[in-house]
């Protein structure tokens, strides 16, 4: 979305993600969903955006704030990312290569796929970077 003066927001983009492992559970750590997902507190700050990013997590990466769960846990490490190598190509092991709508699955983040995740940061470089995040239904 892009904010408007005076007028409503503008989608210039959507996509497909996923959050999660399975566990619709927001504060179940490194499975459920991204915190705010089934509450009203889906507010995040933008740390960080990485093109490069070397990590369990590689490429593309935006890095979210910690956010505590509807239940006070603490959850952490909360990134949008994707599968692939460091420098942003697909790799041959599995946490480098997407192979489909399995990929989607994750330890807690959001997953885009690669092709759409490099067209979210293409994005946002024209229109200018966000420093926060909500999450919506």
């Amino acid at each position: 979305m892009k904010s408007v003066a005076n007028a409503k927001d503008k989608v210039v983009a959507k996509y497909r993600a996923g959050s999660g492992n399975g566990s619709r559970d927001e504060c179940a750590v490194s499975r459920g969903w991204l915190p705010g997902t089934t509450t009203k507190n889906g507010k995040y700050d933008i740390e960080f955006h990485r093109t490069d990013f070397d990590g369990i997590i590689n490429g593309y990466v935006i890095k979210l704030s910690d956010k505590k769960c509807s239940k006070g846990t603490k959850r952490t490490e909360l990134f949008v990312h994707s599968e692939m190598k460091p420098n942003g190509k697909q790799g041959t092991i599995e946490s480098e290569r997407w192979d489909g709508t399995g990929d989607y699955y994750s330890n807690g983040c959001v997953k885009l796929k690669p092709a759409d995740i490099k067209d979210l940061f293409a994005k946002a470089k024209r229109y200018g970077w966000p420093k926060t995040l909500y999450v919506v239904k």
